[in-house]
């Protein structure tokens, strides 16, 4: 998906009506989708709803949510702001299937929505008040229905764009503060310049809009379909084999945990075989905690072990380094090795980084190498340190692509990634409960075994991000905080959507 202004998206719309996919079809895939995550990622624990909605189509769009939360066995009340008589097309017919379930209550003014508001009590309020057509300041139902849902204890998901927020990306003081927006067909431009404080956090939905062709845009992203349809799926006829073997070199005392954690999520991650080249001390925890992990004792002595990693590497089809590596001169040279053995698709973090941001060697030209640096790991690489915001660090990832020719995945929020001939990709899933020890170390494991069955270094980096944070946004409403509760949720997160 691109991040596109919203009238190219609205006409979009409008070409894919006309070629023969009806309103009605649209405004039910989004509703749908809408649902879908709401129900599973955003508020999966939630019993109770609340749908608001306006007098148009993203009013339209929150009929088809609250009928769907209905037929879940959720409860559900839905409100309209304005004048039901208003309503026509799609966002009418929606209503009255709606009405078929539940009584809607008509809110038509500002007293009526104060009342409403100030009494109702639940998690979770859908706001579908209006949508990317919505222009100048916010009416006085509007303004009432806005204030009555910011000073309400609820959070909030927003459908398509929060209401009362331009989606050209002008200036507007009084909008919906969504907790999270659902926006569809692409991404809105408006929401790159607005920023997570106007429509928290956003994810795209992909409805089946015709495709923009060749449209500039700043960034691409991976709707749950994009990502569906990525990842790397067994036949019926896969072996081991046949799904890609992964080098993982990483390890040293103390520092066992990050490459168990690497380990195991490049087995969840799909990778056929595994190998962890580690420090010989760690092999016995490795047996005892991933038994389907192979292990390859590393002595220490820097000829013997080079001697063991050598026919591994014509072997397997990818490699990741880094996790709990030390910076020294032996971990150095078997950097070196690898960057110049017959491995050719290779990520590298943490350690790795380190060392290669000390010595600089040169890299073979027909190494794929991904680097996957948080901003102090940068830093080290390039010498400064990028901006927080998304612009910023999309410049600063490209800065180090060109620099090494490498593909960087750039850690933070939103995480960017940029290969030297892509378009720049933002990631959109994870939430702060990433900021924690270990959590890269599963994202690393994860590349790693996308390269390893195949993935191009842009494609694989993208969609480790994806399912990397998809994991944590799983994880998060039922307690987990820490990196193995997220290698823990990654087998569920790679199987959603598919």
């Amino acid at each position: 998906m691109l991040f596109l202004p919203a009238e190219q998206i609205r006409e979009l719309d409008r070409k894919t009506i006309a070629s023969g996919t009806p309103g009605l079809v649209l405004m039910e895939r989004a509703g749908y989708a809408a649902f879908r995550f709401l129900s599973d990622v955003f508020a999966p624990n939630e019993k109770r709803f609340l749908v608001l909605g306006g007098c148009g189509n993203n009013g339209g769009d929150a009929w088809v949510v609250a009928r769907y939360l209905i037929q879940a066995g959720l409860h559900c009340n839905a409100a309209i702001i304005g004048d039901a008589g208003k309503l026509k097309g799609d966002a009418l017919t929606q209503f009255r299937r709606l009405e078929n379930s539940i009584s809607i209550a008509e809110l038509n003014d500002i007293y009526a929505i104060e009342r409403y508001l100030s009494l109702w009590q639940g998690g979770v309020i859908v706001d579908g008040l209006c949508g990317t057509g919505f222009k100048g300041s916010p009416n006085a139902l509007l303004s009432s229905a806005i204030y009555a849902v910011n000073a309400h204890p609820a959070k909030v998901l927003a459908l398509d764009i929060p209401s009362g927020l331009p989606a050209d990306g002008s200036e507007s003081q009084l909008f919906i503060k969504a907790d999270w927006t659902v926006t569809f067909g692409q991404g809105k431009l408006a929401s790159l310049r607005a920023g997570s404080e106007r429509l928290g956090r956003t994810e795209i939905a992909d409805i089946g809009l015709m495709e923009p062709g060749n449209s500039e845009s700043p960034f691409c992203a991976l709707s749950l379909k994009e990502a569906s349809s990525l990842l790397p799926k067994p036949q019926n006829d896969s072996y081991k084999h046949k799904r890609g073997h992964l080098l993982l070199l990483a390890g040293s005392a103390g520092m066992g945990g990050a490459a168990i954690l690497a380990a195991k999520a490049a087995a969840t991650g799909g990778a056929g075989l595994v190998t962890a080249a580690v420090p010989k001390e760690l092999e016995p925890a490795f047996n005892s905690a991933l038994p389907h992990i192979l292990t390859l004792p590393l002595s220490g002595e820097l000829e013997k072990d080079l001697d063991l990693l050598a026919p591994l590497t014509e072997k397997c089809s990818a490699a990741a380094a880094g996790p709990g590596l030390p910076d020294d001169a032996y971990h150095a040279e078997l950097l070196k090795a690898l960057a110049g053995s017959g491995i050719k698709k290779q990520v590298w973090d943490a350690g790795a980084l380190s060392i290669f941001g000390r010595e600089k060697f040169a890299l073979p030209n027909d190494l794929e190498l991904v680097f996957t640096p948080h901003l102090g790991e940068f830093k080290k690489l390039m010498d400064y340190a990028p901006e927080g915001d998304d612009f910023a660090r999309k410049e600063a990832a490209a800065d180090l692509s060109e620099v090494f020719n490498v593909t960087v995945l750039l850690k933070g929020y939103h995480t960017v990634v940029k290969a030297p001939d892509s378009l720049p990709g933002l990631n959109l899933t994870g939430n702060p409960y990433l900021s924690t020890a270990g959590t890269g170390d599963v994202l690393l494991g994860l590349l790693g075994a996308f390269l390893a069955q195949g993935l191009k270094p842009f494609d694989a980096a993208l969609l480790a991000a994806y399912y990397h944070g998809l994991a944590a946004d799983f994880a998060a409403p039922l307690g987990g905080r820490s990196a193995d509760d997220v290698a823990s949720s990654l087998g569920r997160a790679i199987a959603y959507g598919c």
